[in-house]
């Protein structure tokens, strides 16, 4: 099989199914963390802090999940503008959703990103803070 027709089949289902599959184990492996509002509050408070072996562990699984449907952090203007972007499903992966603001740190992004996947993966926030939208 060429890599053509590798990539027409995964695109054609085998791809979602195997993304469904990995993000129903990642929610199986996430789903004790619910409640766990301290370690969403330690992510907030240092994107990239040194992090507590519980954080580290949510933060291997959400960042090993299949690229199909992720949100990432892309950089619009060099070190002063991020925006927040989702994959499409599809392959070849193109932009299908934009966050609808922009941040001015990356750190921002960063943070904005951790409560998508969190909110994916885990479910509703364990706290909500003062005028967010996430």
């Amino acid at each position: 099989m060429t890599n053509n027709s590798h990539s027409a089949v995964l695109a054609n289902g085998l791809f979602e199914s195997s993304s469904d599959a990995g993000n129903a184990a990642a929610q199986a492996a996430l789903a004790g963390f619910a409640d766990r509002s301290d370690l969403l509050r330690e992510f907030l408070n240092a994107p990239f802090g040194k992090h507590s072996a519980d954080l580290r562990f949510i933060l291997d699984v959400m960042r090993s999940q299949p690229v199909a449907g992720k949100w990432f952090s892309l950089m619009t203007k060099q070190y002063s503008e991020w925006r927040a972007v989702r994959w499409s499903l599809e392959m070849p992966f193109r932009v299908l959703e934009t966050a609808p603001e922009s941040f001015n740190s990356r750190e921002d992004v960063e943070r904005w990103v951790f409560k998508q996947r969190w909110g994916n993966l885990i479910g509703s926030l364990p706290l909500q803070e003062e005028g967010d939208n996430a």
